[in-house]
């Protein structure tokens, strides 16, 4: 991802939370110049992403892979496989399993949701699917709060769902982390087959990451995540997470056979 100066982060810093703030985060909208007709029925996709940004970048994740990379006089472009794809962790997960500002681990409530959780045969759909029914209000534009806040109010979007998922994952003793990225609607705010702002889960079980969209708890096709970060749910705008948000502006993505 890019560098910024320190003149030039401050001022990023204040424009992403500003804009954040204003509008919702499905604003960032991306038509793709190319979709194969059978797109929702794949397993895998293939996605040519250019950015004008010489360091653009993107990280492996369990639904997405880097297949090439290649750097031209006007930017970089990457092909992207995107679907089911086993990802383990070289190093210590223990990182996922902390507490932040953000996740409030240690409130009395957080602890006693994810207890009911304890002797689920399968917590990480257990879990996704409580938090996708507990969120009654689907609404968008809600800064990133804190996950007592979200279980207690009830309210709203990606962002909401995928803090309180992670909170109580990880609360549940499963490591768990909040990616950014975008993910492929066939129908959007009166647009048809266009990539929208998302935040998801990945939880690391049986020794790897797995994709969780407490948005979507049902089956959905993983080829439709495109991840541009990760979120470390420490403050409202960690510097890669503005950088994805700068980075998604400034993309075309094209399928490819």
């Amino acid at each position: 991802m890019k560098r910024f100066s320190i003149l030039s982060l401050f001022a990023l810093v204040f424009f992403s939370l500003a804009l954040y703030a204003s509008m919702p985060v499905s604003s960032f909208i991306i038509e793709p110049e190319k979709l194969h007709d059978e797109i929702y029925s794949q397993k895998e996709s293939r996605f040519r992403i250019k950015s004008s940004d010489k360091d653009f970048d993107l990280p492996r994740t369990s639904t997405q892979k880097i297949v090439s990379d290649s750097r031209a006089i006007r930017g970089r472009q990457l092909i992207v496989a995107t679907g089911d794809f086993s990802l383990q962790e070289d190093c210590s997960v223990s990182k996922y399993l902390k507490d932040t500002p953000y996740l409030n681990l240690n409130s009395r409530e957080i602890r006693e949701s994810a207890a009911k959780f304890s002797k689920s045969k399968d917590p990480v759909k257990d879990i996704s699917l409580f938090v996708y029914n507990h969120i009654s209000d689907k609404k968008e534009g809600i800064p990133i709060i804190p996950a007592l806040s979200i279980l207690k109010n009830r309210a709203g979007d990606c962002t909401e769902h995928s803090v309180l998922t992670v909170s109580l994952l990880r609360a549940s003793g499963i490591p768990a982390r909040a990616v950014v990225g975008i993910i492929l609607s066939e129908y959007f705010n009166g647009k048809r087959d266009v990539f929208v702002y998302h935040m998801w889960v990945e939880a690391y079980v049986n020794k790897k990451w797995i994709l969780v969209d407490s948005t979507r708890p049902m089956h959905l096709n993983h080829n439709r995540y495109i991840a541009f970060t990760f979120h470390n749910l420490k403050t409202e705008g960690p510097i890669d997470y503005l950088n994805a948000l700068s980075v998604i502006t400034n993309i075309k993505i094209r399928q490819v056979d």
